[in-house]
């Protein structure tokens, strides 16, 4: 009975190789097969629980102040979702499957970040890869699509957005663990046109927005000069980047030229259009949220209040058939859905990676900036994302970015001399 525990007790070998192949695969598999980002996630926590246990005796101060905010913004979705379903009376484990992935982060950040950050870094060539993995997949649907590219499982906002993320933090790593050779460049400025191909062909205009986001956190870490000048520059590139668009690229000048197109329509009286349904959602939102502004309405309160506000002519019936579906906002929809509680949360789940991140970028080495970089791109990503859909109502994409946060986070606060693996 003795030797049983050693038939399941993997070498440290071979567990360092499955951790590089999945941090290589996981932006693949993402757009390639259903379920494979949520296999991903949690083939990685395992991993990191099993190195947790293994090296428990030598595991010392784990939870310092960085952790230990960490773990607090990732765990309260689940906390805020437990007290609002509590008090609704309704406790369907389907609620907490994205809360649960954020959960997950906290194991990762532990154990990863005792680990050696070149055991790490290949998850550098996963975002090119998977950046051209969206292209490839979006053509194999459809080799003339033009307008609302989509995959068979993932919808064109979606799958836009993270193409998008996935090209800008490709061409952001070049040159982060060491001086690149030019197959590496190559391929990392392949994963951006890939993404911002993807972003195009997905007609996704709302993530476009975080373009001028992702070039400015780049300025600001990787650029030398006063405040004011980096903004100026940032302000510069996005607008000549963005003119030569709209003049150049033809799917891009019909989706910005509908948004003269739908505010027109929207000034004259017919409020149906895309921007106009979710300005009557993000009212219903509001009106809701003071109506319960401390439990909010439930997980799916706000869906089964849609019938109600139609028949009282508080939103089309247009807008309650979309609302049936969701917000269209993330913000909107934690605090409508679990109360101001849950507004906490979903600003915790952003920001306090953020903060952790700015805080990297400014010390550390070249390798520890660079990973924070990236993370800020990840969480403000995420937040324009979801401006104006829901970014985590799937739990892929839940996981997507828990896995993504927790392994630049480890990468990020990872501390020389400390027991790496």
């Amino acid at each position: 009975m003795q030797s049983l525990p050693k038939l399941f007790k993997p070498s440290m070998a071979m567990v360092e190789f499955l951790l590089r192949i999945i941090l290589l695969i996981y932006p693949i598999l993402l757009f390639l097969i259903r379920g494979g980002m949520n296999g991903s996630l949690f083939v990685i926590t395992v991993i990191s629980l099993w190195l947790l246990i293994a090296e428990r005796k030598t595991n010392n101060n784990l939870f310092d102040r960085s952790c230990i905010a960490f773990s607090a913004a990732m765990s309260s979705g689940l906390i805020v979702i437990l007290i609002s379903q509590l008090y609704h009376q309704d406790l369907s484990a389907r609620y907490f499957d994205s809360s649960t992935r954020f959960l997950l982060a906290v194991p990762i950040v532990l154990a990863l970040r005792n680990v050696q950050m070149r055991k790490l870094s290949v998850i550098q060539y996963g975002f090119p890869l998977g950046a051209i993995t969206a292209l490839l997949a979006v053509l194999a649907a459809d080799p003339t699509v033009s307008y609302n590219a989509a995959t068979y499982y993932l919808n064109h906002i979606h799958l836009g957005d993270l193409a998008l993320l996935l090209g800008f933090l490709s061409v952001f790593s070049i040159d982060w663990i060491e001086k690149d050779r030019f197959a590496v460049k190559l391929l990392k400025v392949l994963g951006l046109i890939a993404g911002l191909t993807v972003s195009v062909l997905s007609s996704a205009r709302g993530g476009w927005i975080a373009i001028p986001v992702f070039i400015a956190v780049y300025i600001y870490i990787r650029t030398k000069g006063n405040f004011f000048k980096k903004v100026a520059l940032a302000t510069s590139l996005f607008g000549v980047i963005g003119l030569l668009g709209y003049l150049l690229v033809e799917p891009i000048h019909q989706r910005l030229w509908m948004i003269y197109s739908d505010l027109t329509v929207f000034s004259s009286g017919d409020i149906d259009t895309s921007i106009g349904v979710r300005l009557q959602l993000w009212k219903a939102a509001v009106h809701l949220i003071a109506e319960s502004p401390f439990f909010g309405v439930g997980a799916d309160g706000f869906g089964q209040a849609m019938d109600a506000l139609s028949a009282s002519g508080f939103i089309t019936p247009v807008a309650a058939g979309m609302g049936k579906a969701e917000v269209h906002n993330e913000i909107l929809a934690q605090t409508v859905r679990f109360g101001f509680l849950g507004f906490i949360s979903i600003m915790a789940i952003y920001f306090v990676p953020f903060l952790l991140f700015l805080r990297a970028a400014k010390s550390g080495t070249h390798q520890q900036n660079g990973a924070a970089m990236m993370g800020m791109c990840v969480t403000l990503g995420f937040l324009v994302f979801g401006l104006t859909v829901e970014t985590f109502d799937l739990k892929m994409t839940a996981a997507f970015y828990s896995l993504t946060v927790a392994v630049l986070l480890a990468m990020a606060i990872h501390k020389p001399g400390m027991n790496e693996k």
